[in-house]
């Protein structure tokens, strides 16, 4: 049975739809709403927040103190376009707490301004900063819808310039395949969710400017998976990109990888960001703190 948050959250997708029905939200007016709906998502433990650069990237650090041979490295979503560091404020605290280690959330660099493969090699540069910093640690991957693309397209980037990978790497309603003939695309046209295919598209089309959407760095479910870290893919059944996080499963178990995946029912996309308001939140994450840990 649904919970009766997820049926406030539903009612409030409506809600948005029909307004976006009648107002076009640019890339920009997104950030500026989604810098107004995190402040409401804030997170309620007790933490130290600073802001730092990683490899000249503007980073958001998150510690709570600890010495952890741990290091959660998290990329944000926003279809490439907007999302920022202070919206996954919330879900990052709470790993970091449960798990005793600092986050670090990159503000890389943003479609339509900066397509690709610029917001990948933020990321690759925060990242490798880190472990030019912390050699010994472990490091682990956390990314939601397009925070997912860019990191799997990160391992697959690191394993390309044969670098160190991640300990392991956390999937969140991915959005894993930019082409117009992806599953996703193609299948699951849900009305549960405040974008649809068109968006999918119009957004793959300001990330990659013309570019071969074909390119595994673009969309990484089409990459050569052999060589990626453990991995958990969650994703819920009834969202718009549940055909990507599904068929990377497979994929990455056809190639060898230790993957687990976790499909949800009546769920939106990325309800993981939302922990103080949602139960399955909660659950979700310390399903994502029990897959880490396993690994230490």
């Amino acid at each position: 049975m649904a919970s009766i948050q997820y049926h406030m959250m539903m009612t409030y997708y409506k809600v948005m739809k029909k307004v976006r029905k009648r107002v076009e939200l640019d890339p920009i007016r997104l950030r500026l709403y989604m810098g107004i709906i995190s402040s409401f998502n804030a997170p309620f433990v007790p933490r130290k927040v600073s802001q730092i650069k990683l490899g000249e990237v503007p980073t958001d650090k998150i510690d709570f103190l600890e010495d952890s041979p741990l290091i959660l490295f998290f990329i944000h979503g926003g279809a490439f376009a907007f999302g920022s560091a202070k919206m996954h404020h919330a879900m990052a605290s709470r790993l970091s707490q449960q798990l005793k280690a600092p986050a670090y959330i990159p503000a890389y660099r943003q479609a339509p301004e900066h397509a690709f493969p610029m917001p990948l090699n933020d990321c690759y540069h925060a990242y490798h900063e880190l472990i030019r910093l912390y050699p010994d640690k472990k490091i682990v991957v956390i990314g939601d819808s397009a925070g997912g693309n860019l990191a799997a397209s990160l391992c697959l980037k690191l394993t390309e310039n044969k670098s160190k990978i991640p300990e392991s790497l956390v999937l969140l309603s991915p959005w894993l395949d930019l082409d117009r003939n992806a599953e996703s695309v193609l299948k699951n046209a849900d009305d549960e969710s405040l974008f649809d295919c068109n968006d999918l598209m119009a957004y793959a089309q300001l990330y990659v400017q013309g570019q071969d959407t074909t390119d595994p760095l673009v969309s990484p479910l089409r990459g050569n998976l052999s060589f990626m870290p453990r991995t958990l893919v969650q994703v819920a059944a009834n969202e718009l990109l549940y055909y990507d996080g599904l068929r990377f499963a497979e994929k990455l178990q056809e190639n060898g990888v230790d993957v687990k995946l976790e499909v949800e029912q009546n769920l939106f996309h990325s309800w993981q960001l939302v922990p103080a308001f949602l139960p399955a939140a909660k659950r979700s994450l310390n399903n994502v703190a029990s897959f880490i840990q396993a690994a230490q």
